[in-house]
């Protein structure tokens, strides 16, 4: 049997060693394929979790953002003395007016407590979605950020100008001060942040259609925010803002609304008398802002 085994033709064993050669080359390709697919099968699930929670976190950023920033607005040519008050003291100082002869703001900038209220709701919503934002859209929530807490700072600002000793702001005069200008500031800026969140919205829906799943390189959180992309935000914040490039003429209005607060005419002042008040005058302090 065995010889008659070994005597078989030739062209026989030709078809065997190709049968067995195919069949060893099909199962390799097979297990490669099937390892490849899982592979890809793995990949395509976890991008579709992280496409999900990308959309739902962004979406509700914008959502939050949305819903504060609910607007009101004044027609100039139909309200009373004050409102017409605001926008020539606003011309006053050069600082922009965007409708025209119309204020528009968000109603989170009627007072500093509403206001707080959202800047710290914003922070909130941002920390608690953090890991699932895009790259850019991250970025550019920081330097959103970055702009709303110059507001929240504003009864710092306020609390700067000198005034001589026994003339210091009441907490009721400090208060209504910061939340006029707060209120001015709000109206100045208003076309400035909707134009941040149009750029929001865009910036999510790029993350979304174009979906990368590579890790960032450079995080723009790396060394505690010292790093060479907060920098470019900052000079962003001050040579292409409101805030940093009218910085000077809002000081000078906080000055104005400060010393009009107390009946103090700076202007009135010759040189001589106006060093004399800034020596007498000593920076306001607040146990609470």
């Amino acid at each position: 049997m065995d010889e008659a085994f070994m005597v078989l033709p030739t062209f026989i064993w030709d078809n065997v060693f190709t049968i067995i050669n195919t069949l060893v080359c099909g199962l390799i390709v097979a297990v490669f394929t099937s390892t490849f697919l899982k592979k890809k099968e793995e990949r395509t699930r976890i991008a579709g979790v992280i496409l999900e929670k990308r959309i739902n976190s962004e979406q509700e950023i914008l959502s939050y953002l949305e819903k504060e920033l609910f607007k009101e607005e004044i027609n100039i040519e139909n309200s009373g003395k004050y409102d017409v008050e605001i926008i020539e003291l606003l011309k006053e100082f050069n600082l922009p007016v965007p409708y025209g002869r119309n204020l528009q703001y968000a109603v989170v900038f009627k007072s500093m407590e509403k206001y707080g209220k959202f800047f710290y709701g914003f922070e909130e919503e941002i920390q608690k979605r953090k890991l699932w934002l895009d790259k850019a859209v991250r970025e550019h929530l920081i330097f959103m950020q970055m702009y709303f807490a110059n507001f929240n700072v504003i009864p710092l600002m306020v609390k700067k100008i000198p005034l001589p000793k026994g003339q210091e702001l009441t907490d009721e005069q400090f208060a209504n001060i910061s939340d006029k200008l707060l209120f001015l500031l709000g109206a100045v800026c208003d076309a400035e942040i909707n134009a941040l969140v149009s750029k929001l919205e865009e910036l999510i829906v790029n993350s979304v259609y174009k979906l990368d799943l590579r890790r960032p390189k450079n995080s723009i959180l790396r060394n505690m925010m010292v790093n060479s992309d907060t920098k470019k935000i900052i000079k962003r914040m001050e040579n292409r803002t409101i805030l940093g490039l009218y910085r000077e003429n809002i000081f000078q209005l906080i000055m104005q609304l400060v010393y009009t607060e107390k009946g103090i005419d700076v202007d009135s002042f010759e040189d001589d008398e106006f060093d004399d008040f800034m020596k007498s005058s000593v920076p306001q302090t607040y146990n609470e802002i």
